[in-house]
């Protein structure tokens, strides 16, 4: 197999306002047939199939920008601005991040070409740092993003390595996701933070299915990643995710924010989950 160009280094340098590092940016090459679009799958993420000239790409472990020398990340719109008391919040945590992954990832470089370890990487360290960020940067939504891309990427490792357990790293994170998710929707509740002018709610990069995709993921979520060993609590975790999934689906109506794919997609899940509902307890 031929192996084809699949990203270049961005001309303009990007410089870490927490330890003034500077560094160039890998960005994805688009055209020529890098990316075979394949499925959409149920928790909407896209499948892109293996191409003979480029092999596998996966077009999800760029968008996180990643400082090579201190592991700050953050989406780049959020990058560069930081007031005084998130950099220090970062800036003293520079080691804790380094040895939460270190263990599981020994040889991670962000000066290099990234592969799927620097992908997963980028995104939980991302998940990290956004805690410390302040609510107009959404960090709520974006730690829950982070970690749902950090778990579909981790699954692509595990296809490429299954001796090695990563479909156990997948299901944390996805499981870390859908706590992120719910809080989402308890932040719109309270007020403390709105994702109404997050640019792109994703969650993959492709199609934006907007706050609507946030309601469906956490039901998705909720059923196929939340505890099952308590049936109360497990009963009170389908509640909440069939009630997200009603405000989707309730009017039943396709349009440019709430597409036919989405509507489909909602209504299977919500026969899923009524279904378990009264499996467990005879509810309808």
């Amino acid at each position: 197999m031929t192996e084809g160009k699949v990203t270049y280094r961005a001309k303009k340098e990007t410089v870490c306002p927490v330890c003034d590092n500077n560094f160039r940016r890998e960005e994805l090459l688009t055209g020529g047939g890098r990316m075979n679009a394949g499925d959409l799958t149920d928790e909407l993420h896209r499948v892109y199939l293996t191409t003979q000239k480029y092999g596998d790409v996966y077009p999800l472990i760029y968008p996180v920008s990643v400082c090579p020398q201190c592991w700050y990340a953050a989406y780049p719109r959020h990058f560069e601005i930081m007031g005084a008391e998130v950099h220090s919040r970062i800036e003293e945590t520079i080691g804790e991040r380094k040895n939460i992954l270190k263990p599981f990832f020994p040889n991670l470089d962000f000066d290099g070409d990234r592969g799927l370890e620097e992908g997963i990487s980028s995104y939980v360290l991302a998940a990290l740092c956004y805690e410390y960020r302040d609510p107009g940067t959404t960090p709520t939504f974006l730690r829950g993003l982070s970690f749902l891309r950090a778990g579909w990427l981790a699954r692509d490792l595990h296809n490429l390595m299954p001796a090695d357990n990563y479909d156990y790293m997948s299901k944390i994170y996805l499981r870390k996701a859908s706590f992120f998710y719910g809080e989402v929707l308890e932040c719109e509740r309270k007020g403390s933070e709105s994702i109404e002018n997050v640019p792109h709610h994703g969650p993959d990069l492709d199609n934006n299915f907007g706050f609507d995709g946030v309601l469906y993921l956490l039901g998705v979520l909720l059923l196929k990643y939340g505890q099952r060993d308590d049936s109360p609590r497990r009963v009170t975790a389908l509640k909440a995710a069939r009630s997200a999934v009603s405000r989707i689906v309730g009017m039943g109506q396709t349009s440019k924010s709430k597409p036919s794919a989405l509507l489909d997609l909602g209504r299977e899940l919500h026969k899923t989950i009524k279904k378990e509902l009264e499996e467990i307890s005879g509810e309808a």
